[in-house]
């Protein structure tokens, strides 16, 4: 149980992981309560970094679980 670090202001995409996913597959990330799918659909992971495709609004809470 882990939030991505990195600020929820509207514009920004990035939020960074304490530790890399391994696998990647295993990340389960919600953002306000959905599961979000990873490979570009609603972000995007690279080692440590989250990408969003769309920045969450101000005011957005986001969770991540996964294994390393």
């Amino acid at each position: 149980n882990e939030t991505p670090s990195g600020t929820i202001n509207g514009t920004n995409a990035e939020f960074t992981l304490a530790n890399a996913p391994s696998p990647a597959a295993s990340l389960i990330l919600v953002r306000n309560g959905a599961v979000q799918t990873a490979g570009g659909v609603d972000y995007t992971l690279s080692s440590l970094t989250i990408t969003y495709v769309n920045a969450p609004p101000d005011g957005s809470a986001h969770k991540s679980w996964y294994r390393f």
